[in-house]
């Protein structure tokens, strides 16, 4: 249970990295501004036409289960492939000759291939050849063992610009110095003919390479973005380097891929049309999840559908945020504000009981590229919740192919984050007063709404639009079950309940509680000792009565026995405070106490001990 705390806490951590000073909140109080010149309203309707593209193309629904790429590609007009993270791949074939003089009674004994692994080089690099999903030694250009004489090769990693591929055969046809392929990740095996059979007796085996992919742009290596250290610069792909995290190759695939001045991959979003924060954020989900992307796609072909596999990698979807492309991804969230009925604009609320009965699923089978399994994509074991099964009355299971995912735990879990997500109450939407304009997709806040059924319900925004004409702004969520968290990592082995409205009983129950005067407890008491003193941490109540807190502490852990150190301490609704208590060393003892703004005091929270050195 702590490794489950401890990763759970890391991803939290990782993204509030990011959210100070970036996020929706920075800036929120200015509704227009910026948009003076005829420059700058071509350059912002230049991001909404691009948007609008993207948008078309980038559709709901599940990406498209792709077939293998582990057979070499023979076309004459073949998409180009580009490769993602450390994969195996087959490439795509450009030339093929038999050539040579006759040799031991053999004409054309000699075989060149040319193949293409990847533009927008140089890639990472070449890790191995394989032949029959058998790495090859080789020693030099030349291979050792088994096809020692018979089999050579050559590599690029695909410079701009870069020399021509060298067959270790001379006389290779229609191929010379001037055949270059730069910005391409590229191969030659050149095959000697085995008149003894022995050697390729079946023809060429099933080959490829183990390739290190793209290079990528990572803002957090960036001294000129905010937060950023390093010499990444985002207009020059000399700067960037080889990494497998998904939030990375999102965001480096919405800039494109440049060569000479022109986009040869990508969907080329300007910078100001991506929200470059968000995919950091993700960024920090993925390294802390230990969570990878790897494999090949290709253009010409649908844009949307690369950008959705490449997000999948990391259990994330695409989003728009404040009309640029962001990315909406799981991790755990702390509320920032609480909604109450005085912030809704409309008393009407859409507000769906739960997702439809036939959308929901209560078991997935997911299947990745499997290195273990001659790179072919194979099916994992069924990841099902039986209280899930329960509830629907039957098995309702599917299978789901990760199209860049190739290792059977990260599958796991992004299939139960789909399962989990599937119980969620989405789709409510609120009609909101202007003091919620301030926060937008990826916030996440406490709606506390009785007569609507939603108490302490913690969600996140998914959709945000604003109506200028009445100054209103609606908010779309989806609820947030912390527990799902730990779940679908994998952690621990119960899944979280189903969220679900209250029943008339229940709501009445709470209407009647909220309208009395009855006081509530803090919650999330925290202390963390160290030399000299200890930090102590809480969240403050949600029910609009709640006036203050008191801090008490003790050597003992009974209550009464306990002094008050700090308070009254006044705070927002939900709002999380920290004090430091400077205090002598021991094990010390804490609990706090909220007050009504009648000074009724509710059930003391704690004790919570820490050790002060």
């Amino acid at each position: 249970m702590s490794k489950t705390l401890g990763k759970v806490a890391m991803i939290a951590g990782a993204v509030a990295l990011v959210a100070t000073g970036v996020g929706a909140v920075a800036g929120a109080g200015t509704v227009i501004g910026g948009i003076g010149t005829a420059s700058s309203i071509a350059s912002y309707a230049s991001i909404a036409a691009t948007a609008a593209s993207i948008g078309a193309q980038v559709t709901a629904k599940k990406p498209p289960a792709r077939g293998t790429v582990n057979q070499v590609l023979i076309a004459s007009d073949a998409p180009s492939p580009y490769v993602i993270g450390r994969t195996f791949y087959a490439g795509v074939l450009r030339h093929d000759w038999g050539y040579g003089a006759t040799l031991k009674k053999v004409k054309n004994p000699y075989r060149g291939m040319v193949l293409v692994y990847s533009v927008a080089g140089p890639i990472e690099g070449m890790e191995s050849v394989l032949f029959d999903y058998q790495a090859v030694p080789f020693a030099g250009g030349s291979a050792t063992g088994y096809y020692s004489g018979y089999l050579y090769e050559d590599h690029r990693l695909g410079n701009t610009p870069d020399t021509a591929l060298t067959p270790h055969f001379a006389g290779f046809s229609h191929w010379d110095s001037d055949y270059r392929l730069s910005g391409k990740a590229c191969g030659l095996f050149n095959l000697l003919f085995d008149k003894k059979g022995k050697r390729f007796s079946g023809g060429v085996p099933v080959n490829g390479r183990v390739l290190l992919g793209v290079k990528v742009y990572d803002p957090r290596k960036d001294s000129t973005y905010p937060g950023g250290s390093g010499a990444h610069r985002i207009s020059d792909e000399s700067t960037w380097e080889y990494s497998e995290n998904p939030g990375l190759h999102g965001l480096t695939y919405s800039l494109g891929r440049y060569r000479v001045g022109k986009k040869v991959f990508g969907i080329g979003l300007p910078a100001d049309g991506i929200d470059i924060a968000s995919f950091v954020a993700f960024a920090n989900v993925c390294d802390a999840n230990s969570w990878k992307v790897g494999g090949v796609i290709f253009e010409p072909g649908s844009k949307g559908a690369n950008l959705k596999d490449i997000l999948q990698a990391g259990a994330a979807e695409w989003t728009f945020i404040g009309a640029k492309l962001g990315v909406k991804y799981n991790a755990p969230r702390v509320a920032i504000d609480v909604i109450t009925p005085a912030d809704l604009a409309d008393d009407d609320a859409e507000i769906p009981a739960m997702q439809i009965w036939p959308d929901r699923k209560n078991g997935l089978i997911p299947k990745f590229r499997s290195e273990n399994h001659k790179w072919e994509y194979v099916a994992g074991d069924l990841v099902s919740v039986a209280e899930y099964v329960a509830e629907d009355g039957e098995p309702k299971e599917e299978e789901r192919q990760l199209n860049l995912v190739q290792d059977k735990n990260q599958a796991a879990q992004i299939v139960a984050y789909e399962l989990v997500n599937g119980r969620e109450l989405s789709g409510i939407n609120l009609v909101c007063k202007p003091r919620l304009r301030r926060y937008g997709p990826g916030d996440m806040l406490t709606l506390q709404l009785p007569e609507h059924g939603l108490v302490d319900i913690d969600a996140v925004v998914t959709e945000r639009s604003v109506d200028p004409a009445r100054m209103t702004v609606t908010l779309s969520f989806m609820s947030e079950t912390p527990g799902k968290h730990a779940y679908a990592l994998g952690q621990v082995g119960t899944a979280p309940p189903t969220p679900s409205l209250l029943s008339p009983e229940e709501k009445d129950g709470v209407a009647s509680s909220v309208a009395g005067n009855d006081p509530e407890p803090a919650t999330n008491l925290v202390v963390t000792g160290g030399s000299g003193s200890a930090t102590v941490s809480w969240r403050n109540p949600t029910n609009s009565d709640f006036e203050y807190s008191k801090i008490y502490r003790g050597t003992t852990n009974v209550f009464g026995s306990a002094t008050v150190i700090a308070g009254p301490l006044a705070g927002a609704l939900g709002q999380v405070q920290q004090i430091n208590d400077a205090t002598s060393p021991g094990t010390k003892y804490y609990w706090i106490e909220s007050y009504t703004d009648e000074d009724i005091p509710a059930d003391p929270t704690g004790p919570v001990s820490g050790v002060i050195t």
